[in-house]
């Protein structure tokens, strides 16, 4: 696992670990390697240990190669990528990248001495928005969507496969997928690692605001599927989509209703009722428990249990 990126050390241990249910590893210069398996450990040259002195802790030098290697040897080639925080590895596996920003005239030009790296593992779950998929579309097509949930509590995972059953079942004709982070499709050379159905076009790496305004334009989908709704850009984007007549679904954290409504970002799109279904989720039972299905006025659809 990860053989081409970390030290060698490391990735024995990691070889010892069974994947599922593998969530996040998280390696810092001169601290133990922490393992989340929904609880956390620390990674010892055996396996896991919950033991601080046993673990296995990362050098500096060793930190700058695993960077090194996760740019696939060029720091220039991926350096638009890293001044995002992340870059994507093949498969889908997002490693995100601390250290000291480089800036030059007010902007961020680079990152060097990195610190710390978190490696999130991508997980294609078929099936497991099936639930709740009944009570987000009708005869007229897909209701504009809204996933809320904390972090690593499945939203894109979920998204991922409400994509997939939209498009194969042909709920939609032509669906499009901005995958901004690359973590939803897993594109490399044009072809997605993550089964994301066979009506789906997709942008890699694009700003929402440059994919919704140039993909309604060229692509004509009935239903645009984006992840993480946080800034005004944001919003100002999803509002073109929705204003050109396009359905659109998406996620944003939050740990329940009532928070997504104290959000300011997000009161516009409250007062204006534009998602008409709000899926929440939850870690409750494990990542991705569906918690309900909640209309624009925040009334239950459906209670799962």
């Amino acid at each position: 696992m990860f053989n081409d990126i970390l030290p060698q050390r490391v990735s024995r241990a990691l070889d010892l670990l069974h994947q599922k249910g593998l969530r996040e590893i998280r390696i810092r210069v001169g601290q133990p390697i922490i393992i989340d398996f929904g609880s956390l450990f620390y990674l010892s040259e055996n396996g896991l240990t919950d033991q601080k002195e046993r673990a296995l802790v990362c050098s500096f030098t060793e930190m700058q190669d695993i960077v090194f290697k996760c740019c696939e040897c060029s720091i220039y080639a991926h350096n638009d990528e890293l001044k995002t925080g992340f870059v994507t590895l093949s498969g889908g596996q997002r490693v995100g990248i601390c250290g000291e920003i480089v800036v030059d005239n007010g902007k961020i030009k680079t990152f060097k001495n990195f610190s710390s790296i978190s490696i999130r593992i991508a997980h294609q779950i078929k099936n497991c928005s099936l639930n709740a998929l009944p009570f987000l579309y009708d005869e007229n097509g897909v209701f504009n969507t809204l996933i809320i949930a904390p972090p690593n509590c499945g939203k894109t995972t979920f998204l991922r496969d409400l994509c997939c059953q939209i498009s194969n079942k042909f709920i939609a004709k032509n669906v499009l997928l901005v995958d901004e982070r690359g973590e939803l499709a897993s594109c490399q050379n044009g072809q997605a690692q993550m089964d994301v159905g066979i009506a789906t076009d997709i942008y890699t790496n694009s700003t929402k605001k440059f994919a919704l305004e140039n993909g309604i334009r060229t692509l004509a989908p009935e239903v645009i599927i984006m992840d993480e709704l946080a800034t005004i850009d944001d919003i100002e984007a999803l509002n073109f989509a929705i204003g050109s007549g396009v359905k659109v679904l998406a996620t944003a954290h939050s740990s329940s209703i009532e928070e997504f409504r104290r959000k300011p970002n997000f009161q516009r799109l409250i007062d204006l009722k534009i998602f008409t279904r709000i899926v929440l989720l939850s870690g409750r039972k494990g990542s991705g428990t569906l918690e309900g299905v909640f209309n624009e006025n925040f009334n239950l659809v459906s209670y799962f249990d």
